[in-house]
């Protein structure tokens, strides 16, 4: 319920839904094992979205409005979760996750932002939501039951949050 209650909330935020959207996924790259779930939804021009799973039971959901996006999501293991949703021009967002029972949200809305989350071992959770041009985020995780969540509202900012 909670990765359910996530997922339609961070796609409220991108401003766009599954139901309206238009489906182009030219250019996008998906790559899964057994058990993997992933949903793409591109709208705009030059968006790209990247998805590669290994493990099982794996959960990843990229939406992008707007154009020159970049999305990549890389997850081994099981039971992870990974949500972008990027509106604006030349957004740059990265999800890693290794292990099992990790949570990763990147809301990005704006231009030029960079968001990054590396997750490694278990039960981790982290959030990156950028609103503005030009900031910059990572949020890096190794260890067990971390949690991290970065908001950013303005223009120019850099932060880096390691966990370990």
């Amino acid at each position: 319920m909670k990765r359910l209650m996530c997922v339609l909330a961070l796609l409220s935020v991108s401003g766009t839904s599954l139901a309206q959207a238009q489906y182009d996924m030219a250019g996008s790259e998906f790559i899964s094992s057994d058990y993997q779930m992933n949903r793409g939804t591109v709208v705009g021009h030059g968006n790209q979205a990247n998805i590669v799973q290994n493990g099982t039971s794996n959960l990843a959901v990229v939406v992008q409005k707007g154009g020159g996006n970049l999305a990549q999501v890389r997850q081994s293991g099981s039971n992870n979760t990974a949500i972008m949703a990027q509106r604006g021009i030349a957004n740059n967002a990265e999800i890693i996750q290794a292990d099992a029972n990790n949570v990763a949200y990147i809301a990005q809305a704006g231009a030029a932002n960079s968001a990054s989350i590396v997750q490694s071992d278990f039960d981790n959770e982290a959030y990156i939501i950028q609103k503005g041009k030009g900031n910059v985020t990572q949020i890096i995780q190794n260890g067990v039951n971390r949690s991290a969540g970065v908001i950013q509202n303005s223009s120019g900012m850099a932060i880096r949050v390691t966990q370990h």
